[in-house]
């Protein structure tokens, strides 16, 4: 606002001294205050001064204090106010920085500017509309010198006014603390706005100073009173209190002194605690109303709530896994179950992510911690017995669905707990804090005990696998025995045998879960009181101890490991902290025999099945694998048979996707790379001896390490596939290369403890966990470095640059003389140099690599160009197809690290497509005929909910089944291997990226692939057939889309196959895969629920982005299909008639509304989950406005429910963008906050210039207008951080829109949240509006 300009004769001394001249003499002739302030008024204004006047302010009161003080100035004052020619607010700003820090000697003036204060610091609306509005705020700003009190380098007239109210409050505050001698004016805490009253020359004492002390005293008394009133009406009207929220949120330092001071107010004085208008215990409530913003509580709380309110209350009541009514937290299902549900080996927490959704969901529900913490442990519930039945094959099992229930959802509610305490601790260590009875446990661990106790009603999904019965028993035994006063101690739990337990001790997962939070100190012993947790006595426990060796118990007494104990320690989990730091001493400090046997027991049991200290055992093996100096290479290689009992040890999938989950991976791999650095550089002839008498080759050694670590990222996938705009990052899928590993590493040891998150963690970290903080590159580790740039090379082109008669070129020589002899020497130009060898290949490989000299490093380089003239051969006729697959296994078998190279290489040349088929005939290559036909009928049986079309494989007549010649070559090597141990986790590596490739084929490849392995390993039968059907949609996005159809559908219990489906989460993801021999249906298939299907195709979709438009789609048809479902199930004609107004009306909107808040939670969860961050960001910057501007949804669908539909689908989509933002960014501070603020930031700015430049949408007004106000509702009620991350100016250009919208509300909450850059606009609203308030 403009100030306007003041005329020349404003700047003239001679008026001003008129003015006073006129002021003087009034006094003295006893003047009428109306008359002297009329006459004012006329000399102001024919002299052109605009009022009210700042100047005028200034000099009256630099006239009436002190020198011509007297009652007669008081009225005055009022009537200059009155007639406004003086601005009320600078007046008060004035009086308040002369009247009181003079009011001891003043007792008068300070009642009287009391009195002045009562009746002109509340009506603020008429003060912004002044015409000199700005000038007057920079004057009070120079006034009270409010800038340099808080420290403030603007001048912005709102934020003055804010500061303005603030300090009015507080400089009260502080003379009522003086007046009863509670201030110290020697603390560090020194008043802001008083200085000692001795110090000061204020000038005569008024009119009291001649009278008795006892009636000075009392009107001190009765002053002191009044302020207390004052200060209690400045926190209880809704103007003020509302703008001193805005300190409370904007300038928490200030404030926190300012709560100081008035607890010790509400606790020491004495003329609070005799006052008759207002006790200490309701200004304390004043005080929390503020605190909490009780005092505003906003319609936009309604507004957000509509969706959070509708089936709140948790249910969970049923015999199904997926009951309606958990809808709410079906995210947490989807994301558990992406978790789980293949091969790939995430580099990110899923203990973090599952935080962060457990935080949205609890917000957006509006429901209590109690009901998220049920819901997050019936969601791992529904997991286990999802998996307890599932099919084999190479896919993680139920050792990491375990992990999940015990050990990561443990960890990720007691990361809630830890952060709300420290929070509390925060708070209790804070100078603004003046509680006596500081509370030392936060609600969230009190939620969790509620949480728990109800858990134990769902029997039915409490039962434990077979497999972990003993472990479920035993905890129930401990119960026992300790309510019986009893040890309960690792050795007297070591002498129980299951065996002898009665049939009424029998435990479950409830027992196991109550452990592993008694472990992490989130409960206490007394949860072995809950009712109904025990049902066995005392006695029937038997009390004779077991003959078998002690384990644990013998350890820690200090019994050495022999053969005996470690025999044991192997198969019995350590059951606390305690006892894995023993192992791990042992393992760092012990001897070369005892290193040994530690790494074998940190791979057994504990590993697996402790789920009590699972976390602290993968972080000292990941220690071990990372040392924390650099080791020498003659160290690392003195430790060989040490490390390679881990890796093999951690090499199973289950083992890998444990440390994954806890997100270690990133640490892991450095140390492996260290590892491979230096055994790839070993050469062949140097070994070690076992204990067993074999020999341990350093090879063996790197082969171990080096596959361990491919599997950690997408090594067949181009580098440059991760940086693609429209490739996918799945929250929890596998990065594309190992500089991305090493840079989360690098930047989770480096900032791990600076944040109050990272210091939380540590705390339960154990002291003896140390690794190095600075920062591994790929150019730390120059061999590998090497190797992966050519792996690079080989995968976007053919190998090439093979120098003849170079070291390379002679060990291609020899691999090619050795593996593949049939070649024709004269017509290849890699001519053998000898070929006399005899016996197997194997051996004489071994002799002529021992003969070069070479390590594996050198081998891993050559292989490229040996696997290219090979197929080249094979594809010319010069090698038959079987000894391509014989040479192939036998590379394998003398160097497993091979195998990388063999599958990148193979996967490269089928994506090249310039082979000629091979022919699955059963002479070239494998035939699949034997069970194509049944994988077809299979197929199509797994997809029968889904409506999606199989394409037909035509088995019958002149079908020949066809694979590229890459790819026949790669399946048939893999159907050389074994299914065993030693084996297991070479195909870990290589199955699945020939999945991936197989499905990336035209169909039917895939099914070929499948019925060739199926003939190979039965019992994988279903897992393959279920791989196969996903070929389906790999290049079919009509299917793709039917699939997410039929999601929404079986989710909402929608169409005509749902008649009597009410949906829900069992609906949507089933309870395992039903197929095969684990069917209960005739034929041995059962149809797979499509929400599992869908988890597993995302993987296999290239371009991402067009599921987020067609998801918008879908869920745009699904609110109407909600609509209609809603109408035929209850009396439509009866509905139509009474539309909302009646109480059935409102019940059928407000389930309406619930179910598009559960079709919006899958369709966000499935955006998140299928493309992560990138997909979610491309889906609000693009998808959206996109949508608004070219929306084809405008025909109506009924007169009557056409409204109701575009509103629900405006509400729809709020939820919908929301919560994809929320699931991919979070809802607290994070590292991804810049990249939140910037898409959010776009897409807020995209809103406010449709609502200020009216731009025509193509969709309903009533869709936009419910988007608008549900998204901004959203964000404001549950994501307010998100809103000081907008610039500020979007704000206030989205506040004005709002306005127009009828908004008042909602945009004034917007700027309460923008931060102290909306301050200002925010409390200028308050005052605007404040009737709309």
């Amino acid at each position: 606002m403009a100030v306007p300009a003041q005329t020349s004769a404003t700047d003239q001394p001679s008026l001003w001294d008129a003015v006073l001249r006129h002021t003087e003499l009034a006094q003295q002739r006893n003047s009428d205050p109306n008359l002297w302030a009329s006459e004012l008024a006329a000399m102001l204004r024919s002299s052109t001064v605009i009022l009210p006047s700042v100047e005028l302010a200034h000099h009256l009161v630099s006239h009436f204090f002190w020198k011509n003080h007297c009652p007669t100035a008081w009225k005055f004052l009022e009537r200059a106010i009155s007639l406004n020619i003086v601005p009320p607010l600078l007046l008060l700003a004035l009086l308040s920085a002369t009247v009181v820090p003079s009011r001891q000697l003043h007792p008068v003036a300070y009642r009287l500017y009391m009195e002045l204060l009562k009746r002109n610091a509340f009506m603020l609306a008429s003060h912004i509309n002044s015409p000199n509005y700005e000038k007057i705020m920079t004057s009070i700003d120079e006034v009270l010198l409010l800038s340099q009190v808080y420290n403030r380098k603007d001048c912005e007239p709102g934020v003055v006014l804010v500061e303005f109210v603030f300090s009015i409050v507080w400089q009260l505050l502080e003379a009522l603390l003086d007046d009863e001698g509670l201030l110290d004016h020697a603390s560090e805490d020194n008043p802001r706005w008083l200085r000692r009253s001795d110090d000061m020359n204020i000038g005569s004492p008024d009119c009291f100073a001649g009278k008795k002390t006892e009636q000075r005293g009392e009107l001190q008394r009765e002053n002191t009173a009044m302020a207390i009133e004052i200060v209690a009406e400045f926190l209880q009207n809704k103007i003020t209190s509302r703008i001193l929220s805005l300190v409370h949120q904007n300038m928490p330092s200030h404030w926190g002194f300012f709560i100081r001071q008035m607890h010790l107010l509400v606790s020491n004085s004495s003329v609070l605690r005799s006052s008759k208008h207002i006790t200490p215990e309701a200004l304390l409530l004043l005080m929390e109303n503020i605190y909490k913003g009780i005092s505003h509580q906003s319609k936009t709380t309604s507004k957000a709530n509509v969706f959070m309110v509708a089936g709140s209350q948790i249910c969970f009541a049923g015999q199904s896994f997926g009951d309606s009514c958990s809808l709410q937290w079906l995210p947490i299902d989807l994301i558990l179950e992406d978790a789980l549900g293949g091969a790939n080996v995430s580099a990110l927490s899923a203990i973090k992510i599952v935080t962060g959704l457990v935080k949205v969901l609890h917000a957006v529900n509006g429901s209590t911690w109690h009901s998220a913490f049920l819901g997050l442990w019936i969601a791992a519930l529904r997991l286990v017995q999802r998996e307890r039945d599932s099919t084999e094959g190479p896919v993680p099992h139920l050792h990491t669905c375990m992990c999940m229930l015990l050990s990561i959802i443990t960890l990720v509610v007691a990361h809630i707990i830890d952060e709300e305490e420290s929070l509390i601790e925060e708070a209790e260590c804070s100078p603004a804090n003046q509680r006596k009875d500081k509370p030392t446990l936060g609600k969230c661990r009190g939620e969790l005990i509620a949480s728990l106790q109800l858990l134990g009603d769902y029997e039915f999904l409490l039962t434990p696998p077979q497999s972990f019965l003993s472990e479920a028993n035993k905890a129930a035994a401990k119960a026992i025995m300790f309510l019986a006063g009893n040890s309960v101690g690792s050795e007297v739990l070591e002498s129980i045998s299951v065996n002898d337990l009665p049939t009424k001790c029998s435990g479950n997962l409830w027992h196991l879960i109550v452990e592993a939070c008694i472990a992490r100190n989130l409960l206490d012993t007394s949860a072995y009181s809950w009712p109904g947790y025990v049902n066995a006595c005392s006695n029937q426990i038997p009390c004779s101890t077991s003959s078998q060796v002690a384990g644990w118990s013998s350890l820690m007494k200090g019994s050495q490991l022999t053969p005996e104990l470690v025999d044991v320690l192997v198969v019995t989990p350590a059951s606390s902290l305690a006892e894995i730091e023993k192992i791990y001493e042992i393992a760092t400090n012990g001897s070369d025999e005892e290193k040994i046997s530690a790494a074998t027991i940190l791979c057994g049991a504990s590993l697996v099945r402790g789920w009590n200290v699972q976390e602290h055992t993968i972080l000292f093996m990941t220690s071990l694998l990372s040392p924390l100096v650099p080791p020498t290479e003659s160290h690392l290689i003195s430790q060989a048979q040490f490390l390679n009992v881990l890796l093999i040890g951690i090499s199973s999938l289950d083992c890998v996707h444990i440390f994954s989950l806890h997100g270690l991976v990133p640490l892991l791999a450095a140390g492996l790379m260290r590892i491979c650095e230096v055994f790839g550089s070993c050469v062949p002839d140097v070994s070690q001896t076992l204990s067993t008498g074999e020999e341990l080759s350093f090879h063996e050694v790197f082969s171990n390490a080096f596959t361990l670590l491919l599997r950690f990222w997408r090594f067949d996938v181009p580098s440059i596939e991760h940086v693609r705009r429209d490739s996918a990052t799945p929250p929890l899928g596998s990065l594309f290369c190992p500089d991305s590993l090493l840079l989360v590493r690098n930047f989770l040891l480096a900032s791990f403890g600076r944040s109050a998150k990272d210091q939380i963690t540590r705390k339960r970290f154990s002291k003896y966990i140390t690794f190095p903080t600075e920062p591994v590159f790929l150019d730390s580790f120059p061999k590998f470095n090497f190797w992966y740039q050519q792996h690079q090379e080989c995968i976007v082109s053919i190998p090439s640059g093979l120098v003849p008669g170079g070291p390379v070129h002679q060990i291609v020589d020899v691999l090619l003389c050795t593996l593949f002899r049939k070649i024709n020497s004269c017509d290849e130009p890699l001519a053998c140099s000898n070929s006399g060898s005899s016996g197997s290949p194997g051996s004489a490989l071994n002799e002529a690599i021992m003969k070069l000299k070479v390590p594996a490093w050198d081998i891993l380089e050559a292989i490229p160009f040996v696997l290219d003239a090979a197929l080249t051969a094979c594809a010319h006729g010069r090698l038959s197809t079987r000894q391509l697959a014989t040479g192939l296994k036998d590379l394998a078998d003398f160097l497993p690290a091979s195998l990388v190279t063999i599958a990148s290489y193979l996967s490269a040349e089928v994506r090249r497509g310039i082979w000629k088929p091979g022919f699955m005939n059963g002479t070239d290559w494998p035939s699949p005929a034997a069970n194509l036909s049944l994988v077809e009928q299979q197929i199509k049986k797994i997809l029968a909910t889904t409506g999606v079309d199989v394409p037909s494989l035509a088995v019958d007549g002149d079908f020949q089944a066809t694979l590229p010649l890459p790819l026949a070559a790669f399946v048939s090597l893999t159907l050389t291997y074994k299914l065993d141990k030693d084996t297991g986790r070479f195909l870990s590596l290589i199955g699945p990226v020939m999945i991936a490739l197989a499905s990336s084929c035209p169909w039917p490849c895939m099914p070929i692939v499948a019925s060739l392995w199926v003939q190979k390993v039965k019992r994988w039968s279903d897992y393959l057939v279920l791989s196969a059907s996903r070929t389906v949609f790999h290049c079919n996005k009509d299917a793709v889309v039917q699939l997410l159809r039929s999601c929404f559908k079986s989710t909402l219990g929608l169409g005509s196959a749902c008649l009597h489906n009410n949906g829900g989460v069992g609906a949507l993801l089933g309870h395992g895969y039903g197929v095969g021999v684990n069917s209960k249906t005739s034929d041995g298939v059962s149809p797979i629920a499509p929400g599992t299907i869908c988890l597993k195709v995302y993987q296999y979709i290239g371009d991402t982005r067009y599921l987020s438009e067609e998801i918008v789609s879908i869920l745009m048809q699904t609110v109407r299909d909600i609509v209609s479902n809603q109408l035929l199930k209850g009396d439509g004609k009866k509905q139509k008639k009474i539309k909302y107004g009646t109480t059935h009306g409102q019940v059928s909107l407000a389930r309406s509304k619930a179910r598009v808040k559960h079709a919006a939670l899958l369709a966000a969860s499935l955006v998140w989950i299928s493309g992560g961050i990138k997909l979610v960001q491309y889906f609000i910057k693009e998808t959206i406005p996109k949508w608004f501007f070219s929306s084809s949804m405008l025909e109506l669908d009924g007169e009557e429910s056409s409204a109701l539909v575009a509103m629900l689908r405006g509400y729809a989509l709020a939820l919908f963008v929301m919560l994809s933002g929320a699931f991919a960014w979070g809802i607290d501070h994070s590292l991804l906050s810049r990249q939140r603020g910037k898409v959010m930031g776009l897409h807020f700015e995209f809103i406010a210039s449709v609502l200020q430049k009216n731009i025509p949408l193509r969709c309903q007004d009533a869709t936009w207008r419910a988007y608008v106000s549900g998204f901004l509702s959203l964000i404001v009620s549950c994501t307010p951080l998100w809103v000081s991350e907008i610039n500020v100016d979007i704000l206030k250009r989205l506040s004005k829109g709002l306005i127009q919208m009828n908004e008042h509300e909602l945009a004034l909450r917007l700027l309460e949240k923008g931060g102290i850059g909306a301050m200002g606009a925010a409390a200028e609203m308050i005052v605007a509006f404040q009737h709309r308030f």
